[in-house]
């Protein structure tokens, strides 16, 4: 597979965010996974994606669609154990690789 330039079908499907654990309710989790896709999508640099920048736009945006208190925490490698309202909760990886967990306290 190495050399293969990636098809196009896996590309957009890449740039999606996979959800591994919500409680939202499916219109609220479809409106996030859009909000989360397009904002590291705003805050990606060629060396990279830029983690301050779209937390902070996936939080702006959160708080002012679902009201304020969301918190939005990215990266490669981490664990949590968070206390959330119910139905405000995504844990996420865009990419295969980069994990968002958003939640509303």
């Amino acid at each position: 597979m190495a050399g293969r330039p990636i098809p196009n079908s896996l590309k957009k499907q890449m740039q999606k965010a996979t959800v591994k654990h919500t409680d939202m309710p499916n219109d609220m989790k479809t409106e996030v996974v859009d909000i989360i896709a397009g904002s590291i999508d705003k805050f990606t640099l060629p060396t990279g994606v830029n983690f301050e920048g779209a937390t902070r736009a996936i939080k702006d945006a959160l708080d002012k669609s679902y009201g304020f208190n969301w918190h939005c925490a990215m990266g490669k490698g981490f664990c949590f154990d968070v206390t959330a309202q119910n139905g405000t909760l995504m844990h996420c990886y865009y990419q295969g690789e980069l994990a968002i967990l958003v939640y509303k306290c």
